[in-house]
């Protein structure tokens, strides 16, 4: 993610920015994925959460929380 950011830099057509808020978007898969390794169906539960209702902040929240909330729930 880091390496299209960093490329991108000398274009000038808002393609970074398109880039900053989907990585932005998807902070909650991204945490689900490096703090949840072991438990695929948390990760994929938090990946649908946010793709299909992390355009709304409450959806958003919701995939967050359920990223950062412990395993044993």
């Amino acid at each position: 993610m880091l390496l299209l950011l960093s490329t991108a830099a000398t274009k000038t057509d808002g393609s970074l920015f398109f880039k900053i808020i989907l990585f932005i978007y998807f902070i909650p898969s991204m945490i689900a994925l490096i703090r949840i390794p072991l438990i695929k169906f948390r990760f994929i539960t938090v990946l649908l959460i946010n793709l299909f209702f992390g355009w709304s902040v409450y959806g958003w929240w919701i995939a967050f929380y359920k990223a950062v909330s412990s395993s044993k729930e």
